[in-house]
């Protein structure tokens, strides 16, 4: 009888007393010099986001936090980084293992770049205190020209009119 008493005692408390909900976003991955790796994120007012990343070999990363859409990597074609990068980036790490810890001042979607810049390939250990982190990607293909899309269409459209109007005039 005190052993049921005991046995039901217990699984009541595991019952009452949740477990500890640990959260985060972890992400491994092997790249080359020059290579960037987006992710993006949904931040609340107030919501602080901590990343840190490792890595095994000697690569020598940079983590950058973006609080607009990046439309460009930000790296040269000598694979070195384009100083338009530190304008635009609203908080960034250096180092040797690059750590952010950032407050959000307003609600909105976050995007975060990490570039491994030289010494690669290196395999890398992201981790962020939250867990909603999307991997993003930046289109390889450029948007259209507008400019050309408008004089494109007049051009088009002005060929239309002017046969229309000769093939008009004929049957008159």
């Amino acid at each position: 009888m005190k052993r049921k008493f005991l046995a039901f005692a217990v699984f009541t408390l595991f019952i009452l007393i949740p477990p500890v909900n640990v959260s985060g976003f972890d992400h491994i991955d092997n790249i080359n010099d020059g290579i960037s790796v987006f992710f993006l994120t949904h931040l609340n007012n107030q919501t602080t986001i901590e990343i840190n990343v490792t890595h095994t070999g000697d690569g020598n990363f940079a983590l950058f936090l973006f609080d607009k859409r990046p439309t460009e990597s930000f790296i040269n074609l000598d694979k070195s980084l384009n100083p338009k990068i530190y304008d635009f980036a609203i908080n960034y790490s250096l180092d040797d293992n690059p750590y952010i810890n950032y407050t959000a001042l307003e609600k909105k979607i976050y995007y975060i770049q990490l570039i491994l810049i030289e010494n690669g390939p290196d395999t890398f250990f992201f981790h962020c205190n939250l867990g909603s982190l999307t991997r993003y990607y930046i289109p390889i293909i450029s948007g259209y020209n507008v400019s050309f899309l408008i004089i494109s269409l007049v051009l088009v459209f002005g060929i239309i009119l002017y046969r229309g109007k000769k093939k008009i005039i004929k049957k008159i």
